[in-house]
Parts: structure tokens; C-alpha cells; sequence
């Protein structure tokens, strides 16, 4: 099945004033994202309070993925963690509209070893009569992502190809948590380029491996949006609602074709490769004899160009030879 939505992180954006938190709904109201990383801040926000920022993400048709345990929250140990779980995990667990992640960093809990998180992710899953996903973020090649509680892989790394190479014979869906934000700081993590942003979506939704959305501009209040809410001032925000309108078509069963081009692929129905760097001037696809709509997206200009119909059994795309761009074959009767 095909993860059809798109995610963006805004860790504190329940913690500011109201006029703040309301900027943030608006300007999720009107992104591609249909899911928010954030954290829960337990210790810095009360259940009431945290409920109810659950439900105004509820009512814009946002789900809520709840990051439980963060470091400088007082909790030091495992014991702590479970207490601290029971209390915040059946609250929230009466939402539809939440997910789960235990932790984004589980190495800034060295008191913590494997046996403990997979231990607290039961204790999670027990407490949540609606069975909704829950994850771990950690490193593409961690063990710790092939444990039998998480409902599916959540990882760091730096490109989604890094992270399909990693993760290739994972046995469940595996999405992108982190692999660096658009901005200008001095961080390498928190200073990707808008271009590098919408590549690196359109490659890991290519390659099943979404990734999601994150902006590190300071505003005049030295404020950000994946630290604190607000609102998106990035480029990359406007073209993900392209890559947002292009997965509502594709079909629920397409799969991941390796080839030198990422590709996604039904076999004789559809087809959408994702060129990215490579500027190529043409591509050809074996495709089963018949006839397909042929169309050219340029990702970063945000265009659809109809190429006309197609015969197979070998179908050749011209493209403009520059990069970032993606082609989508849709057989038709």
C-alpha cells in the first residue's frame, strides 16, 4: 500500500500562545501535510491542554504523531519512562487522529539499552486500545527497526536512497524521519537547499521511503518551524503539493523498480520515475504492448506537460535535459 500522505515536523508548536498556535493550524490548514511530528513535552504541557491542541489538528484533518520521549523531560530511566507512559498514553490513545513515536533519539537515553525500548513500545501498544502506528527513529542500519512491535520503520539518514540501500529487506513500511530540513543554519542537517528538499521528497516517496518535511529559517524571533510552529516560509512547501496531487493517482499496488532512476510500477497500468540529478535526455520503458499517456513533470517548476499517447511494446520519453524531473506513463484503453 502506498503512503499517500505528507508529513512535516513543528516539535514545540503546542507550547507557544494562542496567536502563534493559531498561525500554525492556519498554515497547516492550507500545506500538502496531512501529519505533524510532534513532541508531547508532557512535563511542559498538561494532558488537558495537549488533548485539545490533538483535537484542533482533528478538525483540519491532521494527524497528531506524538513523539513520547524526548531528552530534559526528568525522565532518566526505564522505570520512569513506563510511568511516565502510563499517564500520557491512555489519554491520548482515545484519538483517532494520533501516532506514535517512543523516541527521535534513542542514544540521548544511555541508560536505555534494546531490551527497554522494545519493552516500553509493548507497554505503548498495550495501552492503546485502537492499535494506532508506532515507531522508533533511529539510524537506517540500526537492529533496533527489525523489532516485531514497531508497525513500521522510522529512520535517520542522509538520503532516501541511503535509507532504501539500509532498509531494502525490511519486511514493513520504513519512512524518513530525518534526513535534514530546509534552512540556512550553520548545522549541515538544518541547511538543505529547497531544490535538495523537494528532490529528496519526490526520490523517497519513488522510493517508498517518504520522507518528511522540515524548515529551520529563524524568523525575527529567532523562532522556527520545526522547533516551534508558526509559519512556512520555505519554497519547498508549494511543489510538495504537486508531489501530493501526483501520489492521490498513483494506483494502491504500484512497487518500487530499481533501475538508474528510482521508479514506482504497476505492471502494464502505470508508471512514475523520478530522474533527479541526471539530466537525461530521453527514457525509454519496456512496457506491455498497448497504449499510455505519456506525461513529462518538471518537480521544481511545478509543470505537467502531455506528451500524447504512447504505443509499446517500447515506449521513449523525450525530456528537456535538465534536472528534476519526473515521468509518469498511464496506460489507457
Amino acid at each position: 500500500m502506498i503512503d499517500k500522505g505528507l508529513a512535516t515536523t513543528a516539535l514545540g508548536w503546542h507550547l507557544h500562545d494562542e496567536r502563534r498556535r493559531a498561525r500554525t493550524l492556519a498554515a497547516l490548514r492550507s500545506s500538502p501535510f496531512d501529519r505533524v511530528r510532534m513532541a508531547a513535552l508532557a512535563s511542559r504541557c498538561s494532558l488537558d491542554a495537549l488533548e485539545e491542541r490533538v483535537e484542533e489538528l482533528a478538525a483540519i484533518g491532521v494527524t497528531a504523531e506524538l513523539v513520547l520521549l524526548r531528552p530534559g523531560e526528568g525522565v532518566e530511566d526505564a522505570e520512569a519512562a513506563a510511568r511516565y507512559l502510563s499517564e500520557v498514553v491512555p489519554r491520548l490513545a482515545a484519538h483517532r487522529n494520533v501516532w506514535w513515536s517512543l523516541t527521535d533519539d534513542p542514544a540521548a537515553f544511555p541508560a536505555f539499552d534494546e531490551h527497554d525500548w522494545v519493552a516500553l513500545g509493548n507497554l505503548v501498544a498495550e495501552q492503546d486500545p485502537l492499535h494506532h502506528p508506532l515507531s522508533i527513529t533511529a539510524e537506517a542500519g540500526s537492529p533496533l527497526l527489525w523489532r516485531r512491535i514497531w508497525t513500521h520503520g522510522s529512520v535517520r539518514a542522509r538520503s532516501p536512497r541511503d535509507a532504501w540501500v539500509a532498509t531494502r529487506h525490511h519486511h514493513k513500511p520504513v519512512r524518513m524521519d530525518m534526513c535534514g530540513y530546509e534552512g540556512d543554519a550553520g548545522d549541515p542537517w538544518l541547511s538543505l537547499t529547497p531544490e535538495e528538499v523537494v528532490a529528496q521528497a519526490w526520490d523517497g516517496v519513488v522510493r517508498r521511503r517518504p520522507v518528511t518535511h522540515g524548515e529551520a529559517y529563524a524568523g525575527d524571533d529567532g523562532l522556527t518551524w520545526s522547533q516551534d510552529g508558526g509559519t512556512l516560509a520555505g519554497a519547498a512547501v508549494p511543489r510538495l503539493a504537486l508531489l501530493r496531487q501526483v501520489l492521490a493517482a498513483v494506483p494502491d499496488e504500484a512497487a518500487y523498480h530499481d533501475r538508474d532512476a528510482p521508479m514506482l510500477e504497476l505492471t502494464g497500468e502505470f508508471y512514475l520515475e523520478f530522474c533527479g540529478e541526471h539530466r537525461f535526455p530521453e527514457r525509454s520503458f519496456d512496457v506491455p504492448d498497448g497504449r499510455y499517456e505519456a506525461e513529462v513533470i518538471d518537480t521544481w517548476e511545478m509543470t505537467v506537460t502531455p506528451l500524447g499517447i504512447m504505443k509499446g511494446p517500447v515506449v521513449t520519453v523525450p525530456l528537456p535535459g535538465t534536472v528534476g524531473q519526473a515521468i509518469r506513463l498511464r496506460h489507457v484503453p
